[in-house]
C-alpha cells in the first residue's frame, strides 16, 4: 500500500513537471512520463487487494486516505511536503551558478575542509591583486593575506559541508529538504494558530507557491531561512525554549537580519527562566557567526554584504512600495490581502492572540527591512520575503475558513465540515493557479537555463590540463566547483595587463584559458581593446550549447591560427 502511495505521488509530480531527472554524483533517476508509476500504482493495488483481503485492504485505503478521525488533514500536509521533495530534487538547477549559489557551495566546500576562505595565493602570480583570485560571490578579506571570503552567510554552507563530504553534488540535497520541511512547518503553525484543516490547506499553498518553488531548485539561502525561522516560531510557540533558541540562532546564521524576528519570539515563552533556557541555546550560534566575521571581515559585526550605510536607506521605500506588494499579489492572488485582516481575526479569537500577534510582528519586521533595502527589478527578489510567507498564508486562511465556517453552519460539526470543504476549495483553486504562475514565471526553465555552468565545469575537470588557469567571471564558480580548476577574475586584471598576465601564467607553466558567456565577450573586448588576446579573434576550443551559450578559448591556440593551423572546436552538450 506504502508502495502504491509512492507511486502514485511519483506519477503525479511527473504529470504536473512534465518530466524530471534526479542526480546525486553517479546516480540518475528520470522520468518522463507519468503512464508508468501510474501503471504501477494500479498493479500494486490489485497485489494489494488480493494479498491483503478485502476488508485489510479497505483499511489500508482508509489510513493512506486519513479516514481515521483527524487524519485528512495531517497527510494532506505530508503530500504537499514530499511532493515539494520530489519536485525540488528532479528540477534542481545541480548548478554552482551565478554569485549567490557558488558563494554556497564553494563556502561549504571550504568548510569540509577546515578553511574559512579560499586559496589566497596563486604561484605563477605571486603579486596578484587579491580581487583576481576572488570569484563570484566572494571578495577580498580586508585582513592580510586577503583570500578571498564569501559575501553571504554562512549558515547554509554549515548545513552543506557534511554532505559535501559524503558526495560532491549531496550539497544540492540540503535545500529541497528544507523546502520540505517549511511545508511541514507550515502545517504545524497553522495547526497551532487555528487548526489542522487551516494548517493542512496552507501547507498547500505555499507548497504551490511560486517563489517557493522558484528558489527550492536552487542552492540558495532563502528557503533554508524560512525553514529554521519557522521552526523557531513553532519551537517557541510549544514552549520549547532550547529546540527554539537553536532554530534561531540557525536562522541568524543564514541570514543576518533574521536576528531582529528573535526578540518577538521570546514572547512565547512562559517565564524567565525558558528565556534564559532560548539564550543560552542560541548563543553558540551567535558566537560562530561573530568568529567568523571577525576572522572573514576583521569585525564580528562586519558581513560580506558591503556598507550597510550603501544597502539600507530611506530612499529605497518609495521604489519598493511600488514593488514588492505588486509582487506578492501578482504572484499569490489578493488572496494575500486577507492577512491584513488578522486584528479582526484575533478580536474573535483572543486566546490566540499572543501567537498571531507575534508572528504578525516578526512577518511586518521582516517586511520593513527589505522596504528600506537595496531596489531590484525582478520579481523573484520577492524571495527575501519568504521567511513571512508562510505567516502570511496560514494567517490569510484563517481569515477566509473563520467567515465561511461561522457564516455556512452553527454546530461544532457543522462548522469543521463547511471548513473542510471551503478548505479543499481553496487549495484546489488556488493551488491550481499558483502552480501556473510558476510554469509561466519559468520555475521549469531554471535547470536547462543553469545547464551551462556545470556543463562548462564538467567540460573543464574533463578537457584542462590540471596546472590550467581559467579567466573568467560569470563561470569562476561554476569552473572551480565542477572543474576543479583555478580561476582569475579577468575583470580585475588592468586593461593593459592581460598580455603580460598571460605570459606570466605560461612562463610558470600554467596553461591559461578564458571562459565567457555571449553577454561578457563584447565587454571582455572593450576592457582589453589594446591587448592582443583581447580580441578573442580565434576559434574557441569548446562551446557550451546551453539556453545561454559559454565559449572556452584556449590561448596557445591563437598562434596556431594566425599561422594557418586548423582549431576544432568541441560542441558541449
Amino acid at each position: 500500500m506504502a508502495l502504491a502511495a509512492a507511486a502514485g505521488v511519483w506519477a503525479a509530480v511527473t504529470a504536473v513537471a512534465g518530466g524530471f531527472i534526479i542526480g546525486v554524483g553517479r546516480f540518475r533517476v528520470s522520468s518522463r512520463d507519468g503512464l508508468r508509476p501510474l501503471l504501477a500504482t494500479v498493479l500494486l493495488l490489485v497485489a494489494a487487494r488480493f494479498l491483503l483481503g478485502g476488508v485489510e485492504f479497505r483499511r489500508g485505503l482508509a489510513r493512506i486516505a486519513g479516514a481515521d478521525r483527524g487524519g485528512v488533514p495531517r497527510r494532506v500536509a505530508c503530500v504537499a511536503a514530499l511532493a515539494v521533495l520530489v519536485f525540488s530534487l528532479a528540477w534542481n538547477t545541480r548548478a554552482a551558478g551565478g554569485s549567490d549559489s557558488s558563494c554556497y557551495v564553494l563556502q561549504a566546500e571550504a568548510f569540509a575542509h577546515g578553511r574559512s576562505s579560499l586559496d589566497a595565493a596563486l604561484d605563477a602570480l605571486p603579486d596578484a591583486p587579491a580581487a583576481m583570485l576572488s570569484p563570484t560571490g566572494f571578495v577580498p578579506s580586508p585582513r592580510p593575506p586577503h583570500a578571498p571570503v564569501p559575501i553571504c552567510g554562512p549558515g547554509l554552507a554549515l548545513m552543506m559541508a557534511l554532505p559535501s563530504l559524503l558526495a560532491r553534488d549531496a550539497v544540492f540535497l540540503v535545500v529541497p529538504a528544507l523546502a520540505a520541511l517549511t511545508v511541514w512547518l507550515t502545517f504545524v503553525f497553522g495547526r497551532q494558530l487555528d487548526d489542522d484543516v487551516t494548517g493542512a490547506c496552507a501547507a498547500v499553498l505555499v507548497a504551490c507557491s511560486p517563489i517557493l518553488l522558484y528558489q527550492a531548485v536552487q542552492p540558495m539561502s532563502d528557503v533554508p531561512a524560512a525553514a529554521l525561522w519557522l521552526a523557531a516560531l513553532t519551537a517557541a510557540a510549544r514552549r520549547r525554549s532550547v529546540v527554539a533558541g537553536i532554530c534561531a540562532s540557525l536562522a541568524v546564521l543564514t541570514r543576518a537580519n533574521l536576528a531582529l524576528l528573535v526578540v518577538p519570539l521570546v514572547l512565547l515563552l512562559p517565564d524567565r527562566r525558558s528565556w534564559v533556557r532560548f539564550g543560552v541555546a542560541a548563543l553558540p550560534g551567535l558566537a560562530i557567526a561573530a568568529a567568523l566575521n571577525a576572522v572573514r571581515y576583521g569585525s564580528p559585526l562586519a558581513s560580506g554584504y558591503g556598507s550597510t550605510g550603501v544597502l539600507f536607506s530611506t530612499a529605497h521605500v518609495l521604489p519598493n512600495l511600488a514593488r514588492y506588494p505588486a509582487w506578492l499579489i501578482a504572484t499569490n492572488t489578493p488572496f494575500i490581502l486577507l492577512a491584513l485582516v488578522t486584528p479582526w481575526w484575533i478580536a474573535r479569537h483572543p486566546d490566540r492572540a499572543r501567537l498571531a500577534g507575534v508572528a504578525m510582528v516578526c512577518a511586518v519586521l521582516l517586511c520593513a527591512t527589505y522596504l528600506v533595502y537595496s531596489v531590484f527589478d525582478d520579481w523573484w527578489y520577492i524571495r527575501f520575503l519568504l521567511p513571512a510567507l508562510p505567516v502570511a498564508i496560514v494567517l490569510s486562511v484563517a481569515v477566509a475558513l473563520d467567515a465561511i465556517g461561522r457564516w455556512r453552519a452553527a454546530s461544532p460539526s457543522a462548522v469543521r465540515r463547511s471548513r473542510m470543504r471551503a478548505a479543499a476549495v481553496l487549495a484546489a483553486v488556488l493551488g491550481s493557479w499558483y502552480i501556473h504562475l510558476a510554469r509561466s514565471r519559468q520555475v521549469l526553465d531554471l535547470q536547462p537555463l543553469e545547464s551551462r555552468f556545470a556543463l562548462t565545469g564538467r567540460y573543464a575537470a574533463r578537457a584542462l590540463p590540471p596546472g590550467a588557469i581559467v579567466l573568467a567571471v560569470q563561470q569562476s564558480g561554476s569552473i572551480r566547483f565542477h572543474g576543479g580548476r583555478m580561476t582569475i577574475a579577468w575583470d580585475a586584471i588592468p586593461p593593459d595587463a592581460l598580455d603580460a598576465t598571460i605570459e606570466r601564467l605560461r612562463a610558470n607553466g600554467r596553461a591559461p584559458y578564458i571562459a565567457l558567456e555571449d553577454e561578457e565577450v563584447s565587454r571582455f573586448r572593450g576592457r582589453f581593446s589594446s591587448q592582443r588576446f583581447g580580441g578573442l579573434d580565434w576559434p574557441p576550443s569548446a562551446e557550451v550549447q546551453a539556453p545561454v551559450r559559454v565559449r572556452v578559448f584556449d590561448v596557445s591556440r591563437l598562434d596556431q591560427y594566425r599561422s594557418g593551423a586548423s582549431i576544432v572546436t568541441e560542441y558541449v552538450r
